[in-house]
């Protein structure tokens, strides 16, 4: 089994990925994208000719090569054997899409939302569902709390008492 993380910050869908693969005995490749769309969402007349927009788009560049590195240093601490790690340059979805294509992956874990720093990328994973002929796991960014599995009350529980 082949699986593929799609590298954002967070750190829990790193362990949902890492889990999985120890579980299935599955080799694990994690891809970070670094997105270049910046320079669609910004006009090419906007603050024209006070290199205001190149300079928007040089600092959106840096963030997400910091960005890159922080996720891979994240998720190679977190991981307890040895992965693929890949990076690609493009728009976020077409280059996951493409990944899965090339590498024949089984399963696709991301997180939904799918993030850049503050940034929500938008719709990445409706986007990608419609691509892929793999198995996707999404991973919740906030996993809801279960006060089963920590033997914690509920504050529900807790008014009826």
């Amino acid at each position: 089994m082949k699986i593929l993380l799609a590298l954002d910050p967070s750190t829990h869908t790193m362990d949902e990925a890492i889990k999985i693969a120890i579980e299935k005995q599955a080799s694990l490749t994690a891809l970070f994208v670094v997105d270049t769309t910046w320079n669609e969402y910004t006009a090419h007349d906007w603050l024209s000719g006070s290199g205001s927009r190149a300079d928007f788009l040089e600092y959106a560049r840096d963030c997400q090569l910091v960005s890159e590195t922080d996720s891979f240093a994240a998720f190679q601490k977190r991981c307890p054997f040895a992965c693929e790690m890949k990076s690609a340059v493009g728009r976020v979805t077409d280059e996951i899409i493409r990944e899965l294509a090339d590498g024949e992956y089984d399963l696709l874990v991301m997180s939904h939302p799918f993030r850049r720093g503050l940034e929500i990328v938008r719709d990445t994973a409706g986007t990608v569902l419609k691509e892929v002929n793999c198995s996707v796991y999404l991973v919740r960014e906030n996993p809801l709390h279960c006060p089963a599995e920590t033997g914690q009350h509920s504050s529900l529980e807790a008014l009826d008492s």
